[in-house]
């Protein structure tokens, strides 16, 4: 089930970088001047209600502030506008299509299948239609209609890499991984810069050992930077592998790109004290860590571990007592306060 609710993040993340927003004709320098005001909303959606009030029978005028709202994550408003225009001109795919969006976007699954179904009985070989309905039903565990859709859309749009990683996820959750690898592969080949594909290529790897994904992991990065969990999945792989260094590099990378992301840091130092062996080092960095996220029941230990060594028995008890507060069953920390309790 987590690799599904992971797929269902990233169908909807798809979905949401799919949208885009068609805009109306100039306005005269009063009403811009009203668009800038936060009260009334974004300039776009507030261009689209004033186009509305004078069209008010245009479906394509809800449609396309329903794509707004979806952009700006004001999902219920998206719905309103979506419905409306459905109810206008029921025979639009699109509409229907961006309907499931906001459905299962707000959780409405059944709404959101309903949407597919009527779009792919009026449009049987539509590809976004069938490549939708071959990711919803993969959520829903039907493994068999989701082949049966996805091979659908592949036989009218053959190099489509998103119906190829989708295949791959319904491969690697029916357990078939070297089928999983080359979906993924396929997906790569089809756009030099999925991400997504790259990042499963390269926790498949790392799961094997494999090196490769160090490569993965890189290639990931490369085509988006900005997505801390590359830099982690590759920091991580490094430390585990033999390059302590090269890993707090890498999470140092990360942290320039999320400074607030805390296992990089509670892995720092872990690496300064039990790879590099400098426990003050690494207290540093476990302090960051408990600075960001006082609760980290790791970081409380391991910075206990940190003081044991150093010699500081107070903080080490202290520690390692604070770590059972927030973990009671903690069987490490109960058994190195044991030791220095004697």
């Amino acid at each position: 089930m987590n690799a599904r609710l992971l797929l269902s993040f990233l169908i909807l993340w798809a979905f949401a970088a799919e949208l885009s927003f068609t805009g109306c004709g100039p306005k005269t320098v009063q009403e811009q001047d009203t668009l800038n005001l936060p009260e009334n909303g974004s300039a776009k959606i507030r261009r689209l209600t004033l186009a509305i009030e004078e069209n008010p029978n245009n479906p394509d005028l809800y449609f396309d502030r329903a794509k707004a709202y979806m952009e700006e994550k004001l999902f219920e408003k998206g719905i309103a506008d979506i419905e409306q225009s459905l109810q206008l001109d029921s025979f639009r795919v699109d509409y229907l299509l961006l309907a499931s969006d906001l459905y299962y976007t707000t959780k409405q699954v059944p709404k959101a299948k309903t949407a597919i179904e009527r779009a792919l009985t009026l449009e049987p070989e539509h590809v976004d239609a069938n490549t939708r309905m071959g990711e919803l039903q993969y959520y829903l565990g039907d493994f068999a209609s989701a082949f049966k859709h996805l091979d659908a859309a592949l036989k009218v749009d053959p190099f489509n890499a998103r119906i190829y990683f989708t295949k791959g996820m319904v491969f690697k959750e029916n357990g078939d991984t070297n089928l999983a690898i080359s979906s993924f592969m396929t997906a790569i080949e089809q756009d030099p810069d999925y991400f997504h594909a790259y990042m499963q290529l390269a926790d498949i790897s790392a799961r094997r050992d494999d090196p490769i994904a160090i490569q993965y992991y890189n290639n990931a990065i490369r085509s988006n930077p900005m997505m801390p969990e590359a830099h982690y999945g590759l920091g991580y792989f490094l430390q585990n592998h033999g390059n302590p260094r090269g890993a707090i590099k890498v999470y140092q990378d990360l942290l320039s790109v999320d400074p607030n992301y805390v296992p990089a840091m509670h892995n720092i130092g872990y690496i300064f004290l039990f790879d590099l062996e400098s426990p003050a080092d690494a207290m540093a960095w476990f302090d960051k860590a408990i600075q960001k996220e006082p609760a980290f029941t790791l970081a409380h230990y391991h910075r206990g571990y940190a003081h044991e060594w150093s010699g500081n028995k107070t903080q080490a008890i202290a520690d390692y007592e604070k770590a059972l507060r927030l973990e009671p069953d903690f069987k490490l920390a109960q058994e190195r306060l044991s030791r220095l309790k004697k």
